[in-house]
């Protein structure tokens, strides 16, 4: 699906004073250019549907104008898209974020493969799953979307991936073949407003040959040199974790602020067949309305421990509805800083999943760009 993006002027009359606002520091200056579409599935990003990741297309074409040096910090890196296109820029980068699947899944874009050897691991991994000869019946939640084929392969496959008998990147493409063949199982009708619809009879689909083809597919071979790291922790302790003073740039994609469940969708399913607990999980994320304000001043209160003096903070955020109410994304995260951002850019979607909810929803939102460079700042 093809999503356009152009920008505007901001309605809001607050927001427009730092939309047109001019830098002075043309190095410092962020542009963004209306893209004919931002999909690109066969790349290392297409691995797995994460909820809400930022394309990487838009990714890299903001990386692309950092200075190659340096140390980039995502604090809310989900799958990982950010801090892969920032290694590939060659810059060094940290991802950080507090949901297991999505730490595997960074990870796996992130670790380094050779082909041949991967495919020697493969053959090994669908030998020993076929000649398994106990295997668990798939729980009766997710059993529900399978056809029972195809669920007793995935549950060979999860002990492998339970006994810690495939790596990061072997383990998010598992990850990535359950979706794909839940998807599927029910005849492939489904869509981002409709996933876990059950079409009856189920397709039989070949699990074994779904990992296989994907293991490959998504395949990629770094030359940077540059260092990325994956951290499973909270964002609201950085500090902890990383030194202070350390980060030149952050640039990341918050948590929605409406309360999107990121165990939800096709995670879910992933989930309740690896036995995790998704409610413990919840509870760790910044995914509460009630405390979402106040949770991401703590956030950015840690920002200020761990960025350089001359740090460039950038943060994608989107409108919401809330309440059948349309909240400002750039106007929301005005008053999360103690620093007045330096500029902010307005855009909107067209051509998207988020475009037939408005639709639904007879709303129009935006997405805002907002960006504090630490070198023109006074509190």
């Amino acid at each position: 699906m093809k999503r356009q993006r152009r920008d505007s002027v901001a309605q809001t009359p607050r927001l427009d004073d730092y939309i047109t606002a001019k830098q002075t520091t043309w190095e410092r200056r962020i542009t963004f250019k209306v893209l004919g579409s931002v999909n690109n599935p066969k790349s290392v990003h297409g691995i797995y549907p994460y909820r809400g990741k930022i394309s990487a297309i838009d990714a890299r074409q903001i990386v692309g104008q950092l200075p190659q040096k340096g140390t980039l910090l995502d604090p809310f890196c989900g799958s990982g898209t950010i801090v892969y296109e920032a290694r590939e820029h060659c810059i060094d980068a940290i991802g950080v974020d507090n949901n297991p699947i999505a730490v595997t899944i960074a990870k796996g874009k992130l670790e380094r493969n050779e082909l041949t050897k991967l495919k020697s691991h493969l053959r090994e991994l669908l030998a020993t799953a076929r000649s398994l000869q106990s295997v668990p019946e798939m729980p009766p939640s997710p059993a529900r979307y399978f056809h029972p084929e195809t669920a007793d392969q995935i549950m060979r496959m999860t002990q492998l991936a339970v006994a810690n008998e495939m790596s990061d990147y072997e383990r998010t493409c598992f990850f990535g073949s359950i979706c794909l063949v839940a998807r599927g199982c029910n005849h492939y009708k489904w869509s981002s407003t409709n996933i876990g619809r059950i079409f009856l009879p189920h397709w039989k689909i070949d699990f074994y040959s779904k990992f296989s083809n994907k293991i490959e597919k998504h395949y990629t071979f770094s030359t940077s040199r540059a260092q990325a790291q994956i951290y499973q922790f909270d964002s609201r302790h950085l500090s902890e974790i990383i030194p202070a003073k350390s980060i030149d740039y952050v640039f990341t994609s918050p948590p929605y602020f409406n309360a999107l469940d990121y165990t939800s969708y096709y995670t879910r399913i992933v989930y309740e067949i690896m036995g995790y607990d998704r409610a413990e999980i919840r509870k760790t994320l910044i995914q509460s309305v009630d405390k979402y304000e106040e949770d991401m001043k703590q956030v950015f209160e840690e920002l200020e421990k761990v960025t350089k003096n001359d740090a460039m903070i950038i943060f994608v955020v989107g409108d919401k509805k809330v309440k059948d109410q349309i909240i400002s994304g750039g106007a929301f995260f005005l008053k999360l800083s103690k620093y007045e951002p330096t500029y902010i850019i307005e855009r909107e979607y067209t051509g998207t999943a988020s475009k037939i909810w408005d639709s639904i929803n007879k709303t129009r939102r935006k997405e805002h760009v907002v960006i504090w460079d630490k070198t023109k700042q006074s509190v």
